[in-house]
């Protein structure tokens, strides 16, 4: 038994549909899944809607890097007071059963997805940059608070609404602030930057 039975044996924590987390958050069903928790769909009975909740597997390191990634979007979020900076909007966060939670608004697809469904065909000229421009403006908003995502890709990057260009950047689970670096092996394979191939110290320029 783990975690007097609300853990797997690997430090997951074992949700059920319709639970009530929290005396809150009520689960209807599993959105995805990373190296370091779960992603579900709730309903947030407080506020009467819908939300991302992201569940942080209990491990020690873990809550530390829970807490910063709660502090970078809280940062995000209370400097970007008309919500345009194209940042995926932190609602609520809190320890449960000894686990990290986040909850966020709830967004539509992901760009990986977005292609895939087109049979990989690619986007136009004019949607792609869209897209750039959005995703350039979230990094110079960030940039100006020594942000670095540490994640950026394709599966990263979500449509606000669906059949609609309005993007904006999540998973924040591997940033940091310029100064504060918490991790030297960052970024998945094939967005990997030189700066962390070669092990040397890293600025917000991996994130181009």
């Amino acid at each position: 038994m783990y975690n007097h039975g609300f853990d797997n044996d690997q430090a997951d924590y074992l949700y059920e549909a319709k639970e009530q987390i929290n005396y809150r958050y009520e689960v209807q069903k599993k959105l995805g899944k990373g190296a370091f928790g779960v992603v579900v769909r709730c309903y947030d009975h407080k506020n009467k809607e819908v939300v991302a909740l992201k569940i942080l597997k209990n491990w020690k390191k873990l809550h530390k890097q829970g807490k910063i990634e709660i502090k970078i979007l809280e940062t995000l979020r209370d400097n970007d007071h008309d919500n345009v900076k194209n940042i995926v909007r932190i609602k609520d966060s809190f320890t449960f059963r000894s686990h990290v939670f986040i909850s966020f608004e709830m967004l539509s697809i992901n760009l990986y997805q977005f292609i895939k469904n087109n049979d990989f065909q690619g986007f136009s000229m004019a949607l792609t940059k869209r897209f750039s421009i959005q995703c350039l403006e979230a990094l110079d908003f960030m940039y100006q608070f020594a942000i670095v995502h540490c994640d950026l890709k394709p599966e990263n990057i979500l449509l606000v609404r669906p059949n609609k260009s309005q993007i904006k950047l999540i998973d924040y689970g591997s940033s940091c602030f310029e100064l504060e670096r918490f991790y030297t092996y960052i970024q998945s394979r094939f967005y990997r930057a030189p700066e962390i191939m070669l092990g040397i110290p890293y600025t917000t320029a991996i994130d181009m």
